[in-house]
């Protein structure tokens, strides 16, 4: 929610945390005074004049860094010397970025912290009484106290699980790894990266909502907590400490352009009054010209960069401890009772000593906002050696000897020539050398040459070593082996692959400090900071408990990164017939791909057993279809043998009645023949029905009186009609009665019905 002055209800609650003081009763609005701003300049002043001797420490590791040598190297260097820079610094010191990103942000997006409960977490009255009033309504009867306390867990659980999303998002909308990558250069670098977390950020986002109608853009304030990176180039801390625990205070130099000063007046913790009147004071602004300054435009590509001109205004930010006394001065209301005390406290200045801004810390329980990466802390400082000040002798000595080796060999190039000037002609140039030049020389000692070829010994096979030898001299020193970046190693244990193996497990030890020193250094403070940012500023309860803020970055992300090498190893040596029947492939392949990260590309039993159940049924459907293939088959083979036996039989069948009717056609005309006969002799009759009978035929002339008068005759039995040039029928001899009335005489009757006797010449 947006109050009137457009400051968010969350920010206003930070405010007024960060305004009241010692918790009185009578809080009052401070008035700045200008007491207390000469004293803090003077110490800032004092921290300037500790801080230069480191200074110059980080501009040697800076131009190590970016291969260029020092002013009073590269100034023993002679014009016609080899200046080459070999930068091995920089190959270490983007190899351990690398690594340690990678460890700390994996691709899968694993945290490298969590928020657990704690071993017996407690709630406030109030959210307790609510939990036993639900598990008495549930269960119907008062609740153990067993059930009371997974209920609690369970709350309990639940809330720190919101409390990580919720600090995921935030890290992720201040762009936390952005920042971290910085960090982690930087310590890798010049020994030391600074995190500042959490404060609070005011930040704007632009919406459209629904309004009368039509789709209108709201411009909406919103408060999250602020994480950004601090170059060392801006970080002042109390040089007398060596812990930032025990540091009086530290300033922070903040460069800022005029439209950040104006943006700086509007907010409501600061005295813009006093910042508007700066800014009209100075409208080109106003940056002092430090030594380091002028080095980092050397060493970059600013050398004639005007550092008076830029538009910039310098504002220091302290954090640190400051008497009752001190903090009354700008107007903080301080108990008498108390003015003895220190307080932690925020204070803002101008160039000038004007106090802009005073409060204290309004965070509970959270003092430094700075959180300090180390690559290898040095007991003495406040600050650590990084990469390039633990090997810049080697590194020197690697140039050194390159030098000498380009060196010998730009002499050794070509021959050197001797010319006695005294023998060759006033008029001869001994520099001009061409081929098949002829030398004019005078009359003295014609003996001795005028010109003689010296030859400068090569020491290239002496000096290569030499290079090698410091090289190998900075793996050990820095513990960052070259095959950590790449390098193929072909010699000793690193020529075979278990050997290769068994050293990149060794030097994850070196990565395992790194990520030790960063969990401890910076994810464990910072997450907590902002863990108890949340307690106090965030406005949704449901998020809120009792946790346990855990780096897991050494526990979980080396520890994967180990057992990732053991397990690709374990599986190349076990990947033989003899071995394979005794190891669980199946399983081996899934914590493989656990371990590196995989995990969804693996299939779940549930898949397998599925995709399993799929392919056996496929298979199963596929039987069943062959098997009805091969029945159809069966079926249509059994088909065609029947069909071909089919045509075998019809074919007998239509032999068998092309003789019947051959047989029928000769019986016919044989009979026609007979019937002839009979015609012409009638006393033959009898005896040829009395050879038909006797071959087995039926006479099927019906008796006498069987067929009533008037009987209609079948189709078959009505006679022809004589044809033009035919003879009418002969009278039946064989039924002298007269068979029927209208009787054809000749007509055949039984098995002969139908067949006429043609007629027979005499």
């Amino acid at each position: 929610m947006t109050q009137a002055d457009g400051s968010s209800a969350a920010e206003q609650e930070y405010a007024q945390a960060a305004s009241v003081a010692m918790n009185t009763d009578n809080p009052r609005e401070y008035v700045a005074v200008d007491s207390l701003g000469p004293v803090l300049l003077a110490e800032f002043a004092r921290a300037e004049i500790d801080r230069q001797q480191t200074e110059q420490r980080w501009l040697q590791d800076l131009r190590q860094y970016r291969g260029v040598y020092d002013p009073e190297v590269e100034a023993r260097i002679g014009p016609n010397r080899s200046k080459a820079f070999v930068r091995s610094t920089r190959v270490k010191v983007k190899t351990v970025d690398a690594r340690v990103t990678d460890l700390l942000f994996p691709a899968n997006s694993d945290r490298n912290w969590s928020a657990e409960p704690t071993p017996v977490p407690s709630l406030d009255r109030d959210t307790r009484l609510e939990i036993v009033r639900a598990l008495q309504n549930g269960l119907q009867r008062q609740p153990t106290k067993f059930e009371i306390d997974a209920a609690v867990k369970k709350v309990v659980k639940a809330a720190a699980s919101k409390m990580t999303q919720i600090i995921d998002d935030q890290l992720v909308e201040s762009r936390y790894k952005e920042s971290a990558r910085k960090v982690i250069h930087s310590g890798n670098l010049y020994g030391t990266g600074i995190l500042k977390a959490p404060l609070v950020e005011r930040k704007t986002r632009q919406k459209f909502v629904f309004e009368g109608g039509k789709w209108v853009m709201k411009t909406e304030s919103y408060v999250v907590p602020f994480v950004d990176y601090v170059p060392l180039w801006r970080f002042y801390p109390d040089m007398s400490a060596t812990e930032l625990s025990e540091c009086r205070y530290v300033f922070e130099l903040h460069l800022m352009t005029q439209a950040k000063m104006v943006e700086l007046a509007a907010r409501k913790s600061f005295d813009g009054e006093k910042i508007k009147a700066y800014i009209l004071s100075h409208p080109q602004g106003e940056r002092a010209t430090r030594q380091f300054d002028s080095e980092l435009r050397q060493i970059g590509e600013r050398q004639t960069a005007n550092v008076k001109d830029t538009g910039q205004y310098e504002v220091l930010e302290r954090w640190g401890w400051l008497s009752g006394e001190q903090l009354s001065y700008v107007g903080v209301t301080v108990p008498d009772g108390r003015m003895h005390e220190t307080f932690f406290s925020n204070v803002w200045m101008l160039p000038n000593g004007e106090v802009i801004k005073a409060v204290l810390q309004p965070i509970n329980g959270v003092t430094w906002p700075y959180h300090l990466y180390y690559f290898d802390k040095d007991e003495t400082s406040i600050f650590g050696d990084g990469l390039a000040s633990i090997m810049r002798d080697d590194q020197t000595m690697i140039n050194a000897a390159v030098r000498m080796v380009l060196d010998n060999a730009a002499l050794t190039a070509g021959p050197q020539f001797e010319a006695n000037m005294k023998l060759l002609s006033a008029a001869e140039k001994a520099d001009d050398m061409y081929p098949f030049k002829i030398w004019k020389r005078n009359g003295e000692d014609p003996n001795s040459p005028a010109i003689r070829v010296l030859d400068v010994p090569n020491g290239l096979e002496e000096l290569m070593p030499i290079i090698n030898m410091f090289k190998e001299n900075a793996d050990d020193v820095t513990a960052i082996p070259r095959y950590m970046h790449g390098e193929n190693a072909t010699q000793g244990a690193a020529g075979t692959a278990s050997g290769m193996s068994m050293l990149m497990a060794s030097a994850s030890i070196v990565m395992k400090d790194l990520i030790t020193s960063y969990d401890e250094g910076v994810t464990q403070g910072f997450i907590e900071s902002l863990y108890r940012w949340n307690m106090q500023f965030n406005p949704d309860n449901d998020c809120k408990g009792d946790f346990d803020i855990k780096a897991r970055g050494t526990a979980s992300l080396m520890a994967k990164e180990v057992r990732a090498q053991q397990l690709d190893q374990f599986a190349a040596s076990t990947a033989n017939p003899e071995d394979a029947p005794y190891v669980k492939r199946e399983e081996l392949l899934r914590q493989r791909a656990e371990a590196h990260d995989l995990t969804n590309i693996i299939k779940t039993e549930e898949e397998v057993e599925a995709e399993q159940n799929d392919q056996a049924a496929q298979q199963q459907a596929k039987m069943m279809q062959k098997m009805q293939e091969l029945e159809m088959r069966l079926r249509a083979a059994e088909l065609d043998k029947l069909n071909g036996e089919i045509s075998v039989l019809t074919a007998k069948v239509e032999q068998i009645h092309a003789l019947t009717v051959k047989t029928n056609v000769d019986s016919a005309y044989a009979g026609m023949q007979a019937g002839g006969v009979a015609t012409e002799r009638p006393e033959i009759a009898p005896a040829g029905d009395a050879i038909l009978k006797s071959a087995g035929l039926k006479d099927h002339t019906p008796a006498e009186g069987s067929v009533p008068a008037g009987t209609p005759l079948a189709p078959n039995d009505i006679p022809p009609t004589p044809q033009q040039g035919q003879m009418p029928p002969a009278a039946d001899t064989a039924n002298p009665q007269g068979a029927a009335v209208g009787a054809n005489v000749g007509q055949q009757v039984g098995e002969h019905a139908g067949i006429q006797t043609p007629e027979i010449e005499a």
